[in-house]
């Protein structure tokens, strides 16, 4: 108690939510967000070197919750696609947690979602964050699929010879060959059909896989018998390490593939790799028995939910 009496917050009082207003962000507010943000995370919160890009996107819509003239929490509604959004980056001050500002925020957006939008709309979530499982499931979420992130040690890398055998890079003019390649895979199944943005997950798309392609890091496999597409997580400067965004091929080929991955990453100069995973039993089986080990005990669960005027696939992700 006597921290919050010491607290720029200590005037605020949270008893009567219905004064708490949630509003587009703006931004005056920055000052408030970086404080807010400050202790999140042990001070590695991501919010605030993403904050000017989100203050300028023009789609979807940037929210803060405000309490006394004072900002006590944010919330991101994000575009991937014409019909795919994304809810991120829900942070309320920890003075304030637990007192429903969080609802306040998710209400707020999804809201606006409905009004203006269309499609579908996930948000991704740790497997220990009740609370928010619970706010999914009162408005209406679902939940699709668990993820995981495993890691292993690269192998004994390619010969150039074997490397261009093995692995030949997918064209932008095969794109839509590969969109259905991706769709009736077992493995796309296994992920609810999504593919990994780097923290977000969005049905495949045209221009996701040309993105990809763009960076060098889209590969047919063993003559167009598997697909593999790769990002780069980057959060060490130092030792960037490769993340499969999205890999298909036969479930019984998978544990050769994930092996022909590594020796492919080990030839670009990678000293690891990583997949974060859709869980099931048989896949961890195959998992371990190319290297892999969980990084984490905990999961991530996707939560979508559609808009009440339904949602068509576009043609770009056919």
């Amino acid at each position: 108690m006597k921290k919050m009496e010491n607290s720029a917050y200590s005037r605020l009082r949270p008893e009567n939510l219905k004064r708490v207003l949630c509003r587009p962000a703006l931004p005056k507010d920055t000052a408030d967000v970086m404080e807010l943000t400050r202790t999140i995370w042990d001070g590695n919160d991501y919010v605030p070197q993403v904050w000017e890009k989100w203050l300028a996107d023009p789609d979807g819509l940037l929210a803060i919750a405000e309490y006394g003239e004072k900002v006590v929490g944010l919330a991101k509604l994000t575009r991937l696609e014409a019909q795919e959004w994304w809810l991120e980056g829900l942070r309320v001050h920890p003075e304030f947690e637990g007192r429903g500002i969080a609802s306040h925020l998710n209400d707020y957006l999804l809201a606006y979602w409905e009004q203006h939008c269309q499609g579908v709309i996930r948000l991704a979530t740790g497997s220990h964050r009740l609370k928010v499982h619970h706010l999914c499931e009162r408005n209406g979420f679902q939940r699709v699929a668990e993820f995981a992130p495993f890691s292993a040690p690269i192998m004994e890398p390619f010969s150039p010879d074997e490397q261009v055998t093995i692995f030949r890079p997918l064209q932008e003019t095969e794109i839509q060959e590969a969109l259905k390649f991706i769709q009736p895979n077992p493995l796309t199944g296994r992920a609810a059909g999504l593919m990994n943005l780097g923290w977000q997950w969005a049905q495949p798309s045209a221009r996701f896989l040309l993105q990809t392609i763009q960076r060098d890091r889209a590969w047919w496999w063993r003559g167009k018998t598997g697909l593999l597409l790769v990002a780069e997580d980057d959060e060490d400067q130092q030792t960037p390490i490769p993340v499969i965004q999205l890999i298909a091929c036969p479930f019984e080929k998978l544990g050769g593939f994930l092996l022909d991955y590594q020796r492919l990453m080990a030839f670009l100069g990678y000293t690891k790799t990583s997949w974060v995973a859709p869980l099931s039993a048989e896949l961890q089986e195959t998992l371990s028995a190319a290297g892999f080990y969980r990084d984490w005990e905990l999961s991530i669960y996707i939560y979508e939910k559609t808009h009440p005027d339904g949602y068509d696939i576009i043609p770009s992700q056919i």
